[in-house]
């Protein structure tokens, strides 16, 4: 019979086998602290402290900090934000309406402890595209992404007689994006959740204010 010991290096082993698990456990743990902390004041060290994975295993799927956050931007950002913002409107006939719910559903269950750590795509906006072209180009993209979708939410309800004829839905869609992109950094640098419900009026009367019918 194999000993305890022998079993759990074994397991180990099987473990660091598994590549894409151990990469998803990495950005997992790099999310975290980089929402927390920043991207510039998280270390390789802090990462690892939170996974069960080894330094070595950590540069072979990634050879430096910045591409974990990168592969952050790419992979686990423009996810999250389809997640958020643009896949459930599908479920919707009108979309205008899910925009309006999914605002709703952000202000309502944002946890409290969340609050001051602001939108993590923001946060990473600010912090390194300023010092850093590639990230720039990457957290950019996501951004034309959000708009892009958005408005094509809003030209499927322009055309099944949701939003007015005369709405220019690209600069709608800007529009929307700047609330939903906007409302967390405000809330955080306020700390202030009554914010999101003066928010949240705002962005229901514009709503409002391009529908052919009432949400």
């Amino acid at each position: 019979m194999r000993s305890p010991h022998a079993v759990s290096e074994t397991v180990k082993a099987v473990k660091h086998r598994d590549p894409e698990k151990t990469r998803s456990e990495i950005l997992r743990a790099a999310y975290g602290e980089v929402y927390r902390r920043g991207f510039r004041a998280t270390s390789v060290d802090d990462i690892l402290a939170r996974t069960g994975v080894t330094k070595g295993a950590f540069f072979h799927h990634f050879p430096s900090k910045n591409d974990v956050g990168y592969a952050l931007a790419d992979e686990v950002l423009r996810e999250m934000t389809l997640d958020r913002w643009i896949r459930p409107l599908a479920a919707y006939r009108n979309p205008v309406k899910g925009m309006e719910r999914r605002f709703r559903a952000l202000m309502q269950e944002t946890p409290d402890e969340d609050l001051a750590f602001g939108c993590p795509l923001n946060n990473l906006t600010q912090e390194m595209s300023p010092i850093d072209p590639v990230f720039r180009d990457k957290l950019r993209a996501i951004l034309w992404m959000w708009i892009g979708a958005t408005e094509g939410q809003l030209r499927r309800a322009q055309a099944d007689g949701f939003v007015k004829p005369g709405v220019d839905v690209r600069a709608a869609a800007e529009f929307v994006v700047m609330a939903e992109e906007g409302s967390a950094a405000l809330v955080k640098n306020l700390t202030d959740r009554r914010v999101y419900r003066s928010l949240y009026g705002g962005f229901r009367m514009f709503l409002e204010s391009i529908s052919t019918k009432p949400l």
